[in-house]
């Protein structure tokens, strides 16, 4: 999964993200213990270590509730 530059930052994607697989612009993460530098300064960023593309779900949300369609799957 990835948050494309159309990102318009607005956050949705991470409040119904079930994994809480999406960042902020700009967070660090983290992952085992280990903290890891932003995957984007721009807009939210998806850590597909962490992300599961909604196992079980009927839909993959974060791309369910984009404004601009602008997450995609790799």
């Amino acid at each position: 999964m990835k948050i494309t530059e159309d990102c318009i930052n607005c956050g949705a994607c991470a409040v119904e993200c079930p994994t809480e697989a999406i960042y902020e612009p700009g967070i660090v993460w983290k992952i085992k213990e280990k903290f890891m530098p932003p995957i984007s300064k721009e807009h939210f960023f998806i850590i597909t270590e962490i992300c599961d593309e909604c196992a079980g779900l009927k839909k993959i949300k974060c791309i369910a509730i984009c404004p601009m369609d602008a997450i995609k799957r790799k």
